[in-house]
């Protein structure tokens, strides 16, 4: 896995040259395209991610796969990142490059755990509340988990709202291990 840094490092130039030409929505479909493939390619991951393999080759197979369908720019990137022996980085910086973009138009993921599965209704006012929340606009994902018992789990960026039953369970049952709790 690449250094966090670095990705940060090629991400911040190619946003900046990509919002200078006018490009970046072009851009990030070359990203989305560079990891759908990827991702349905293990030989492609594995070649990507091989010491044995020399860039010179590496660079001919991501030529021979994306230069028809990506923009100059990011051929260019795919071009630097294997003249420095980083092109196993290739889909991490893709992966920022959509985080960065979404940064800069206000916009976060949400993964969103509920223990049952919501209505439309019931999906969307969680997320106009996570939104409000939040002050950003958001990309939910849901899931279901019958752990949780009720209520949601919400991860916003680096944020967890836990309003889970399970995780008010847990409060109440430290608050009576410590003797906080008096009853009646």
């Amino acid at each position: 896995m690449i250094n966090k840094k670095i990705a940060r490092r090629y991400t911040l130039a190619l946003w900046e040259i990509s919002k200078d030409d006018n490009i970046t929505e072009q851009v990030l479909l070359d990203f989305k395209l560079i990891r759908n493939t990827i991702d349905s390619s293990r030989e492609l991951l594995v070649m990507l991610r091989s010491p044995v393999v020399n860039s010179k080759k590496k660079l001919a197979v991501l030529t021979a796969v994306f230069e028809k369908r990506a923009t100059g720019l990011t051929m260019k990137l795919i071009s630097v990142l294997t003249e420095k022996n980083r092109e196993s980085s290739l889909y991490d910086i893709s992966i920022d490059f959509e985080n960065l973009v979404n940064e800069k138009k206000g916009i976060a993921k949400a993964k969103i755990t509920t223990a049952i599965d919501l209505s439309d209704k019931e999906k969307n006012n969680l997320i106009a509340k996570l939104k409000e929340y939040a002050g950003k606009d958001l990309i939910p994902a849901f899931t279901v988990d019958k752990e949780i018992k009720g209520g949601f789990i919400a991860q916003v960026s680096d944020t967890i709202i836990d309003a889970s039953i399970k995780r008010q369970l847990e409060l109440l049952k430290e608050q009576f291990m410590k003797g906080s709790t008096a009853l009646n």
